[in-house]
């Protein structure tokens, strides 16, 4: 509960708010002016919160975009102070409704962008998902016919050393008969040179 001295007192009347409109006087964005930047040279106004002098501004935001203002030199983690004085008065209600509707009108194509690319990023992640699972499946089949393939190589390898040992023995057994054959012949011209003598 607030304490006061025995002299004061919190009655209405001697309390002094000042009604401001917090819509005009939050700091907009803003864009560059060329013709209306740099510091305020004048010692007055400063800034409500570090009593610096201000910057010239032109807001780019909503209803008061293009309309110049002097605002808080300092920009901490995106607050500042509030704006310090508008040099522009306040546009025409016609032009703040039109001006409205324009940023209304960015914001739902922003917006539309926004949920285009989400909805593309999530067939994107769809399709990568059904690649990989296509990719892991072609691997698979690949293994198994690696596999296949290696044992077609091992069969065909037997049925070559199969028919080689066949043909081997074949040409084993002719050589044997050869031999067989010369020893017979030379033992024949041998018993024939035997008879001569």
């Amino acid at each position: 509960m607030p304490s006061w001295n025995d002299e004061e007192t919190s009655s209405e009347e001697e309390c002094e708010v000042v009604s401001m409109d917090m819509g005009l006087m939050e700091e907009p964005d803003t864009t560059v002016e060329p013709l209306f930047c740099g510091q305020l040279e004048l010692a007055h106004p400063k800034c409500i919160l570090h009593q610096l002098r201000p910057i010239k501004r032109v807001a780019f935001e909503g209803p008061v975009t293009g309309r110049r203002f002097y605002g808080c030199p300092v920009q901490e983690n995106g607050v500042n102070c509030v704006v310090v004085e508008w040099v522009d008065g306040p546009w025409p209600p016609v032009l703040q409704r039109c001006l409205c509707k324009l940023w209304e009108m960015f914001h739902e194509q922003n917006l539309g962008r926004v949920l285009d690319k989400e909805k593309f990023e999530k067939e994107l992640a769809k399709l990568k998902s059904e690649h990989e699972r296509e990719l892991a499946k072609l691997r698979t089949e690949n293994d198994k016919l690696c596999i296949e393939y290696t044992k077609l190589v091992d069969d065909v390898s037997k049925m070559f050393d199969w028919q080689d040992g066949r043909v081997d023995k074949k040409v084993y057994q002719k050589q044997v008969e050869e031999e067989e054959l010369e020893k017979k012949k030379k033992k024949e011209l041998e018993e024939k040179a035997m008879l001569e003598v």
